[in-house]
């Protein structure tokens, strides 16, 4: 059996001046399938990946302890 998994965009809630605006963006990807992950605030500039990872080792860390 092949599981098929739906892409992920990712969006940043400040890049967008209005929330009309972004929820368009967030609907558009919706609609063609793509899983839409928000990020409330951060730099939209940093590589969004690193800070997942980040995020991730920190939530291990804290249950292992």
């Amino acid at each position: 059996m092949i599981a098929l998994q739906k892409p992920t965009y990712y969006l940043w809630r400040t890049d967008y001046t209005s929330s009309e605006d972004f929820e368009a963006d967030k609907e558009k990807y919706t609609k063609i399938g793509f899983r839409v992950v928000t990020f409330a605030d951060g730099q939209p500039d940093k590589n969004i990946h690193n800070g997942i990872k980040a995020l991730i080792r920190n939530h291990i860390k804290e249950i292992n302890q």
